[in-house]
């Protein structure tokens, strides 16, 4: 469902009051005219309150700077690492969540990517992200979410939880914004390196994502983790780029390194099936449905 269908159905709504909006003039306004949101481009801008983006300046702006440098070697190394990302380590369980959570849905479901961009998973998809980045549809504060109790169909929340700093508050909204038998899958680092977009406040264990979910009120429908080589690559390429001195020579040895993951993608496929494999592993997934 495209955003401006979602303000036609009443989903996407004022994040501070929850009222129903209307398009006037370029803007999202709510029904009693007292806030007005900018639509910029197609993309509504529906932060809580001005300044709410405020933290895309931590640690050096290191967000902004990752998105929006998409030229030269940045742009290189972002296509390397991305087709480095996607070599398939997946389980069977998290294949099958996926499928569930973003390719079974209706053509009229709002699938909602928390954090999605500057990568789409799917046409079908809703990219909520705090600014106006590459592929976002919507610019929203995952602690406000700006949508309707119980409108949203299913929720895609990919190498988020780790940036925020109150998680709680985030899930707490996601499952308000879900519908009542509506899936959430969570995917979050475990095994990585500190890496700030815009910062990087934790990491979780299996039981640990369950146990902070399950507090929120979701019901546990399947969980396991992956990337157990992959764990081990990525952190040796962070340290060389970290510590090895100078930048060239020690950033073209790190992204050599890893090239590995492509050659161990089935062995971290078969790891992840293993009993042990969620006690060495980069990520960690959570298949949730509220109930």
């Amino acid at each position: 469902m495209g955003v401006l269908e979602q303000v036609e159905a009443g989903a996407l709504v004022c994040p501070l009051s929850g009222s129903p909006l209307r398009v006037d003039d370029g803007h999202l306004v709510t029904e009693d005219g007292a806030r007005r949101f900018p639509v910029v481009d197609g993309v509504p801008v529906l932060l809580p309150e001005v300044g709410s983006d405020s933290y895309l300046s931590e640690e050096g702006g290191a967000m902004a700077a990752e998105y929006e440098q998409e030229r030269g070697l940045i742009a290189l190394r972002r296509r390397l690492d991305g087709w480095v990302n996607r070599r398939d380590t997946r389980p069977r369980a998290l294949k099958e969540a996926l499928q569930k959570v973003v390719w079974e849905q209706g053509e009229d479901a709002i699938v909602l990517s928390v954090g999605g961009g500057p990568d789409r998973w799917g046409d079908h998809i809703t990219n909520l992200n705090i600014d106006r980045f590459a592929n976002v549809d919507v610019v929203g504060d995952a602690y406000a979410l700006p949508y309707a109790d119980g409108s949203v169909d299913s929720i895609l929340c990919w190498a988020v939880i780790e940036h925020l700093e109150t998680p709680e508050r985030a899930i707490a909204e996601m499952y308000r914004v879900l519908k009542p038998g509506g899936l959430a899958l969570f995917n979050t680092p475990f095994l990585q390196a500190f890496h700030a977009y815009p910062n990087h406040f934790q990491n979780l264990t299996v039981v640990g994502q369950e146990r902070l979910l399950e507090r929120a009120g979701f019901a546990i429908k399947a969980s396991g983790a992956h990337g157990a080589t992959f764990a081990l690559i990525d952190l040796c390429s962070v340290y060389m780029r970290s510590f090895l001195p100078g930048r060239l020579l020690p950033g073209v040895a790190a992204r050599l390194l890893r090239l590995l993951a492509v050659v161990t993608a089935p062995l971290d496929r078969r790891l992840a099936e293993h009993p042990n494999g969620h006690v060495v592993a980069s990520n960690v997934f959570v298949l949730a449905r509220r109930p």
